[in-house]
């Protein structure tokens, strides 16, 4: 087999531990399969802004005939905040400055300022940061240096294709640059939304006109654009009509010895103790996650006696951080009840032996039409049933598409019901079938991505 090569732009690869690194990752991983050899070009973990966790035991999943360039950036944002922090320790030294006051903290005015000021110096300052320190995005210092790199390299290795992946969206103009600048063909692929991802839309309407322009310059420059749903693929083609063809999908995976394996359902280490019905939500619990909906269901439930605590139980493991009064209020409740469990995150290869344990899988989604959480992506490799809180749009249209479980909207007495049935067992909710769960192997979507490699690199 004649192999071909392809640079794998992915600002997020491990041991970075972040889901975003799963995909490029489990892509690399089965490309030399198809006729492929990947290079990576990524950033230095030490230089990763916002910081985020390392994952060695995920590194042990890298071939040893993975080519990995690892570029690393400052971040001038970065420097200014430690900057301002040993300028406001100095303060707090000589005593002109008290140890916790702010001009501005958390919102909030100091009793001499306007409530309007406030409103007006933040907004001035977020946006004057957003202009200077994230545009596209907190990674954007990473273009320069990584394009740099890139075009040093002598003729003879250059790729057949460059290939790369975002968010973060600077790592899509490292590839866009790449791919020009050695006349090559450039695929783009969407692990997110961009410009119609919901928290974007609290950019100014000047700042957002200028990402608008740069995913427009992105999808005209490549060849093929991949979407990891359906609806984001056929956004795509509403917001940038005449090159429909060029859209396409290919979904998020699992991978072995990275997520869970199939497990026995004839086992249940994880449960405490039986139940009629358990749900299990692993990971973070933050900001329009909030599960208050879900926490309202479970007391409504409770007071009416339609339930008692040894019949439902929803377990959530991961960090809580939550702020809503109401919710954290109502979750010390349900606890006390037994109907709800909190606990702290566990490591990543304990977090998949749980998951494989666990009765029925949870997932809360916000009203994201156009996105797929990537936890879902670990749960179908479990061969555990699936409920998703909150699933209208491509959350629901993947669970509905393939019956890997059941989804039900995010209010509070549609929850309810939805819970009262299970209890009672006249809804009962389906296992993926082993066939379905095949199709979200990282081989399986590996052969449609090299697929594409093929044919855009046939009719070049």
């Amino acid at each position: 087999m004649v192999t071909k090569s392809v640079w794998v732009v992915a600002y997020y690869f491990p041991p970075i531990a972040t889901s975003g690194s799963m995909r490029p990752l489990g892509f690399c991983r089965y490309l030399g399969e198809y006729g492929w050899k990947p290079r990576v070009l990524t950033t230095d973990p030490e230089c990763v802004y916002p910081p985020v966790g390392l994952d060695e035991s995920v590194s042990d999943q890298i071939l040893d005939t993975m080519q990995i360039d690892r570029v690393p950036h400052r971040n001038p944002e970065r420097l200014l905040l430690h900057v301002r922090n040993m300028f406001r320790e100095l303060l707090v030294q000589f005593h002109l400055l008290k140890e916790n006051q702010q001009v501005i903290r958390n919102g909030q005015s100091e009793e001499n300022l306007p409530a309007g000021f406030v409103r007006q110096y933040l907004a001035t300052r977020k946006a004057i940061l957003a202009w200077l320190f994230s545009f596209p995005d907190r990674q954007c210092f990473w273009l320069r240096p990584a394009v740099q790199r890139f075009s040093r390299i002598p003729p003879k290795e250059y790729p057949n294709v460059v290939y790369a992946t975002g968010g973060p969206w600077t790592s899509l103009l490292v590839g866009k640059a790449l791919a020009e600048k050695l006349q090559v063909p450039f695929v783009a692929d969407f692990r997110d939304p961009w410009t119609q991802n919901p928290n974007r839309q609290r950019f100014s309407a000047a700042l957002f006109e200028r990402h608008k322009r740069l995913e427009a310059a992105v999808c005209e420059s490549a060849v093929t654009v991949i979407a990891n749903t359906d609806e984001l693929a056929a956004q795509f083609r509403r917001d940038y009509p005449g090159s429909d063809e060029k859209f396409i999908t290919i979904t998020n995976g699992f991978d072995d010895g990275i997520c869970a394996p199939a497990h026995d359902t004839g086992s249940r280490p994880f449960a405490a103790h039986t139940l009629a019905m358990e749900l299990s939500h692993f990971g973070t619990v933050y900001g329009n996650r909030d599960p208050l909906p879900l926490m309202l269901a479970l007391d409504s439930l409770f007071k009416e006696n339609l339930i008692r605590g040894d019949q439902l139980r929803v377990r959530l493991i991961g960090d809580w951080l939550i702020e809503n009064k109401e919710s954290n209020i109502l979750a010390e409740k349900l606890e006390k009840i037994g109907l709800l469990y909190r606990s702290p995150s566990v490591a990543h290869n304990l977090c998949l032996e749980q998951m494989a344990s666990a009765q029925v899988l949870l997932v809360l989604q916000p009203a994201y039409p156009l996105q797929v959480p990537a936890k879902i992506y670990e749960y179908i490799a479990t061969g555990r049933p699936i409920v998703v809180i909150g699933g209208e749009g491509a959350t629901a249209s993947l669970i509905e598409r393939f019956r890997l479980g059941e989804y039900c909207r995010n209010e509070s007495q549609a929850i309810k019901e939805f819970l009262l049935a299970m209890v009672n067992r006249q809804l009962r909710i389906r296992s993926p079938n082993p066939t379905t769960i095949k199709t979200f192997h990282y081989r399986h979507l590996t052969q449609k991505l090299a697929g594409v490699f093929d044919a855009v690199t046939a009719v070049n």
